[in-house]
């Protein structure tokens, strides 16, 4: 076999579904679109610039000798069945098992041993497990293993959407693949259709600002106009992808990293995360994809989702939550006691409005009364 079939071998061994190659050129097509976004907006709170998004489509960039970039894709996609009540939140699928950053770049660093131990001398490369700077998906599209839809997700093979992907940056000079088929969609708008906000605001474009799983690990206080729309999701987003016909009949991975997490999984108690103290995250959370936002961002997600639900029973521990030491907690806590609306959630509010000093807090509180109050007894 050549180099490049034998580079192919080795990621398939280390636990790859899908293995792909393409050379280190720049991105043109991705950074005049990306260029475009930025400018109409769209990528407001993707931490992208025009800075960035020159990093990120120029390979050499992050390794001046490369020649070629080997792109990987891994199935997070398991065999598993969700539960039902008590109030449960809800997890993206990416993000139930262990923390996909971590178990990518093991991997990866795994097939480049493998690569310098079969070549038996000094090879330069670079690993990126979507944390560094490149375009994972533009990379997989143009080394052939897999095909963007209108929802902008990469779908690889049997294994279609429910990917994540990472490359290796190389000084090797390798054959490379021929991209893949530019459109699989055809006519078929069903993630379009199905986003509640709207994010997909045209095929192939996602309005960053308003993609719920954006919206999840975004910082400080929650836009009101998304919190019913988030309904009890707590982190990520995986509704255009469920709408996906092509979807329906993915294969699953089954990684063991990527079952459900003890302790968390897909589908977790919602009221055990609402105060959850700094030992439980890390002890639960930390270790999973959603452990990045952090502690407060978590908990603010898990108040919205109790707000959405509605139960009576999570007053207790939104008025516990209302003394919080945080005052994105202690908003979002009010904002759910005033979804509920009942006797002893306003009682709740009226006490937390007397001593409040933030001032964001304390207008959450006042429109949360104003709520409960229009509810009838």
């Amino acid at each position: 076999m050549s180099l490049t079939e034998d580079i192919k071998a080795l990621a398939l061994e280390a636990g790859f579904h899908a293995v792909g190659i393409t050379s280190a050129e720049p991105f043109a097509e991705a950074e005049h679109a990306l260029r475009e976004r930025y400018e109409r907006g769209l990528l407001e709170g993707s931490g992208y610039d025009l800075e960035t998004i020159r990093l990120y489509t120029h390979p050499r960039e992050s390794l001046l000798a490369a020649r070629s970039l080997i792109s990987v894709a891994l199935s997070y996609l398991n065999d598993e069945a969700d539960f039902g009540f008590p109030p449960r939140g809800r997890m993206a699928r990416f993000s139930r098992g262990l923390d996909y950053h971590r178990v990518l770049h093991e991997r990866l660093l795994v097939l480049a041993g493998d690569i310098r131990a079969k070549l038996g001398r000094r090879v330069e490369i670079r690993p990126f497990a979507d944390t560094g700077p490149l375009v994972d998906r533009s990379a997989a599209i143009r080394a052939g293993i897999g095909s963007r839809g209108k929802n902008t997700c990469v779908y690889v093979g049997e294994y279609q959407s429910w990917v994540v992907l990472g490359e290796l940056l190389t000084d090797l000079d390798l054959e490379p693949d021929a991209a893949a088929p530019a459109d699989i969609c055809g006519e078929c708008t069903e993630c379009m259709k199905a986003c509640p906000t709207g994010a997909i605001c045209a095929p192939y474009t996602v309005d960053v600002k308003l993609c719920l799983s954006q919206v999840t690990q975004s910082k400080g206080f929650i836009p009101r106009e998304f919190r019913e729309k988030l309904g009890t999701r707590i982190y990520g987003c995986d509704t255009c992808q469920s709408a996906c016909p092509l979807n329906r009949d993915a294969r699953p991975g089954n990684i063991d990293e990527f079952r459900p997490y003890r302790g968390l999984g897909s589908e977790p108690e919602l009221l055990p995360l609402l105060n959850m103290s700094v030992g439980d995250f890390k002890r639960r959370v930390a270790p999973t994809t959603a452990g990045w936002i952090g502690r407060t961002k978590f908990r603010r997600n898990a108040a919205v989702a109790l707000g959405n639900v509605g139960d009576p029973a999570a007053i207790p521990g939104l008025t516990e939550a209302l003394s919080d030491p945080e005052p994105v907690i202690r908003g979002h806590a009010a904002w759910a006691l005033g979804g509920i609306g009942t006797p002893p959630a306003r009682s709740a509010l009226e006490v937390a409005r007397s001593r409040e000093t933030d001032r964001q807090a304390a207008e959450e509180i006042r429109e949360a009364l104003d709520r409960a109050g229009s509810r009838p007894e």
